[in-house]
C-alpha cells in the first residue's frame, strides 16, 4: 500500500497562510487601538493637570487671559479625545470584523485538519487489515507447506 498523502494538503497549507495573514492583521489593529488608547488616557492626564493648575492659578490670583488659556487648552485636550474616540469606536468594529474572519478561517483549517486525522486514522485501519491479511496469507502458505513436508516424510519412511 502506498504511503498516506492527504489530498488536501496544498489547500489546507494555504488556508494556515491566510489565517496568518489574517492574525497579523488583527494583532496590528489591536495595537493601534492600545496606542490611541494610551493617547486618549494620556490626555486625560493633561486635562487633571490643566485643571489642577489653573485652580491653583486662581487661587493664588490670575487674570482673565490666563483663565482664557487654560480653557482654550482644555477645550483642545477634549477635541483631541473626541476624535480618538470617533477613532477608537472605529477600530473596534474593525476589530470585532476582523476576529469573526480569523475565527471563520480558523475552524476551516481546523475542519481540514480532522479531514485529515479521520483519513489518516482509515488509511491505517485499511492498512492494519492489509497486514492482517498479509500475515494470515504467510502463515497459511507456511502450514500447506509444512504439511506437504510431513506428508512426504510419512512417505519416505
Amino acid at each position: 500500500m502506498k504511503k498516506f498523502e492527504f489530498p488536501l494538503r496544498k489547500m489546507r497549507d494555504y488556508k494556515r497562510q491566510m489565517m496568518e495573514r489574517e492574525k497579523n492583521y488583527l494583532l496590528s489593529l489591536y495595537s493601534e487601538y492600545n496606542y490611541i488608547e494610551a493617547r486618549y488616557n494620556e490626555l486625560n492626564d493633561e486635562i487633571r493637570d490643566l485643571c489642577m493648575s489653573s485652580d491653583n492659578d486662581m487661587r493664588v490670583g490670575t487674570s482673565v487671559r490666563e483663565i482664557q488659556i487654560y480653557e482654550m487648552k482644555k477645550e483642545a485636550v477634549r477635541r483631541e479625545q473626541s476624535q480618538l474616540r470617533i477613532q477608537m469606536d472605529v477600530l473596534d468594529s474593525l476589530i470585532e470584523k476582523q476576529r469573526k474572519v480569523v475565527v471563520r478561517i480558523s475552524q476551516e483549517v481546523s475542519g481540514l485538519d480532522k479531514l485529515e486525522e479521520n483519513q489518516k486514522s482509515e488509511y491505517l485501519y485499511l492498512l492494519d487489515k492489509e497486514n492482517e491479511r498479509a500475515i494470515e496469507e504467510f502463515l497459511s502458505f507456511k502450514l500447506i507447506h509444512n504439511k506437504e513436508d510431513v506428508y512426504a516424510l510419512n512417505i519416505k519412511e
